[in-house]
């Protein structure tokens, strides 16, 4: 740490995969929500958690309940890969990620996104790109055009950017099941999500009520 900003990090983690006995009541579990469920998100580090077989059931699960499925993979010292997330309804790959899964390195991000959606298969795509904030694309099938929207980082001197992704994949989820057309407002919401994550010391839960003020207070001053 540097007065309140935080410069580096050590994350001492095991990768071991899991053991078929703790699989299974996994799987379990998932089988036991799923009915109750709206949506299911996953968002895989890369040590061993997510297994094939899992995948597969929630794939399974999805198609039997009509579930939405959420998906983003973090990777530092391990490396993993945001294509086996097959028919999914929002991904949310950084453009590293998405160029070390793609193995590319000189396309653009406009025909590197449009690659993620023909090997994926998904419906919606947010390509993070750090401090410049992210791009949201909403494949839409039924009006057969892309729609795209731009959305910068809305924080000037962040302390802290642990938790920004997941702040911004967890909003944008909530609002896609609750609304599948609200693409573009989930991610605003989102946006302003991971200002106010990056803005605070370590990972803490924020109150709606906080995150409407933040809204309010973001898109109040843009427009007036």
């Amino acid at each position: 740490m540097v007065e309140n900003q935080k410069l580096f990090r050590v994350s001492k983690l095991g990768d071991d995969m899991l053991s078929k006995d703790i699989e299974d009541k996994i799987i379990n579990i998932l089988e036991n929500l799923a009915p109750s469920a709206k949506g299911i998100i996953v968002s895989d580090f890369v040590y061993g958690m997510i297994t094939e077989n899992i995948l597969k059931k929630l794939t399974e699960l999805a198609a039997k309940y009509d579930l939405m499925l959420f998906g983003d993979l973090q990777f530092s010292s391990q490396v993993g890969n945001v294509t086996k997330f097959i028919d999914y309804d929002l991904l949310c790959p950084n453009e590293k990620e998405a160029r070390i899964a793609l193995q590319d390195r000189e396309s653009g991000l406009e025909a590197l996104t449009q690659k993620l959606f023909r090997k994926t298969n998904s419906s919606r795509v947010v390509m993070k790109l750090g401090s410049n904030g992210f791009i949201a694309y909403d494949n839409n099938h039924y009006l057969k055009k892309m729609n795209t929207q731009y959305f910068p980082a809305l924080s000037i001197n962040p302390v802290d950017v642990s938790g920004a992704g997941d702040s911004l994949l967890s909003v944008m989820a909530v609002g896609l099941a609750c609304d599948k057309k609200s693409m573009m407002v989930s991610a605003a919401i989102g946006a302003c999500r991971a200002s106010m994550a990056v803005d605070t010391i370590g990972n803490y839960p924020i109150d709606k009520s906080v995150l409407k003020e933040k809204v309010i207070k973001i898109f109040s001053s843009k427009f007036s």
